[in-house]
């Protein structure tokens, strides 16, 4: 089968570009004895680096102390009014951004429309709808969830409404509305993918009606960037980012996103005994974004990802929803244990043999108990389960297992593809 897979350019990041990047890399690996010709979006074009100018660099050096003096910034918040409202606020972001989403595939729709393809593997909803629409007889439109709720909740609570619990903002008209349209698209495609059934219920548990699809399961895999300073100690590598020597360091990586559960993480780390030895380093949201706490390292945008991933002993997912995250996966190639909340593809993870406690809630007290173990914990037996990560690395999670998988569902769908 010819199969293109649709989605914005390659980038190293979460989601559909981090993912195909992934997928491409490995499929050129195999190019030569593939049994299918795949296609994948281009890569995205590195942005031009131009130094800063003079104001940009008084500026920078000028926001921490303007917002000592007045305070972050506000940003536009809609009403609850608007929120609430049918064909409100939310309705004009999520088609903004069903938009956006098919205007970043629009080169990789035409090039596959061109070829004329057996399979266009959508990797965004709004994209699987434009494809529905544009394909000619005979032609399929699979469709892989890379999300771990359906995308109306999902953008819903991320932008408008970050403090509501998400079972109130699923129940708004807009939110209700466009999970519908969601799970239209995904009863309208030929296959719907996602990587394994723990995930495929987590969408569920955010809107039961999911759980009557029927899904193919393939398992991700990926390789991280290559490290910097491959060949320095932890200690040496700590220094890049002023982190301390002699106690254990946790690390939250990630966007701030609700769903990310980082709220709950800091109350935790506030309720630790001041005997518990230990920090947690926060990396991804900015800095004037996380309140003070002596026990917390805000690291902003980190560039060296693999190189942080070696400097701390533990990494921390307190997701409220786990699809089956791209970052677990680099952590466990870097060999760390892990703190996990039991909740979708978290459970997998698990069930893989992870090197990992996991939190049964996530309430504070809860997750205050788990730090405490891994802080507590001695270093031998943290040696342990990062060992044990690192092996499930090596035998369930790298790009070859994604190819393999991939492979295997092409394989099943070619026994019964017809263009007739």
């Amino acid at each position: 089968m010819k199969i293109a897979h649709i989605g914005p350019p390659l980038a190293r990041r979460g989601g559909p570009a981090g993912y195909l990047l992934q997928l491409s890399a490995v499929a050129e690996r195999h190019a030569k004895d593939a049994t299918h010709t795949l296609t994948f979006p281009r890569p995205e074009a590195p942005a031009p680096r131009r130094p800063p100018g003079v104001a940009a660099r008084v500026r920078s050096a000028l926001r921490p102390i303007k917002h000592a003096l007045v305070g972050s910034p506000v940003f536009y918040r809609p009403s609850e009014a608007e929120l609430r409202r049918p064909g409100g606020a939310i309705d004009a972001l999520l088609t903004a951004a069903m938009q956006t989403t098919c205007t970043d595939a629009a080169h990789s729709i035409d090039a596959a429309l061109a070829e004329n393809v057996d399979v266009f593997f959508a990797h965004d909803p709004g994209v699987a709808e434009r494809l529905l629409e544009l394909r000619r007889p005979g032609q399929q439109v699979w469709s892989m969830m890379h999300a771990p709720m359906p995308v109306g909740l999902d953008l819903a609570w991320a932008w408008g409404i970050p403090e509501w619990d998400w079972k109130d903002i699923a129940a708004l008209p807009d939110t209700n509305r466009w999970m519908r349209w969601e799970l239209g698209i995904c009863s309208a495609v030929d296959r719907l993918i996602t990587p394994c059934p723990e995930a495929a219920a987590e969408i569920a548990r955010a809107d039961p009606r999911f759980a009557a699809l029927n899904f193919d399961y393939v398992l991700t895999g990926a390789a991280g960037p290559a490290r910097s300073f491959p060949h320095e100690t932890q200690a040496q590598l700590r220094r890049h980012w002023h982190l301390p020597a002699g106690v254990p360091v946790g690390l939250f990586i990630g966007a701030p996103l609700p769903y990310r559960g980082l709220d709950v993480l800091l109350d935790a780390v506030a309720g630790l005994p001041q005997s518990v030895p230990g920090i947690i380093a926060v990396a991804g949201p900015s800095r004037e974004r996380l309140r003070g706490h002596a026990r917390v390292r805000a690291l902003g945008s980190v560039r060296d990802v693999a190189d942080l991933l070696h400097a701390v002993d533990f990494v921390v997912n307190v997701n409220r929803f786990n699809l089956f995250d791209l970052s677990t996966i680099e952590a466990a190639e870097a060999g760390r244990p892990m703190l996990l909340h039991a909740t979708g593809g978290n459970l997998r993870f698990q069930q893989l043999g992870l090197g990992c406690v996991m939190l049964p809630g996530l309430d504070t007290a809860t997750v205050t108990s788990g730090l405490h173990d891994l802080f507590t914990m001695t270093e031998a037996r943290r040696a342990e389960l990062g060992d044990a990560s690192r092996r499930c690395y090596e035998r369930h999670l790298t790009p070859e297992h994604l190819w393999r998988g991939h492979t295997a569902l092409y394989d099943r769908a070619s026994a019964t593809f017809s263009r007739a």
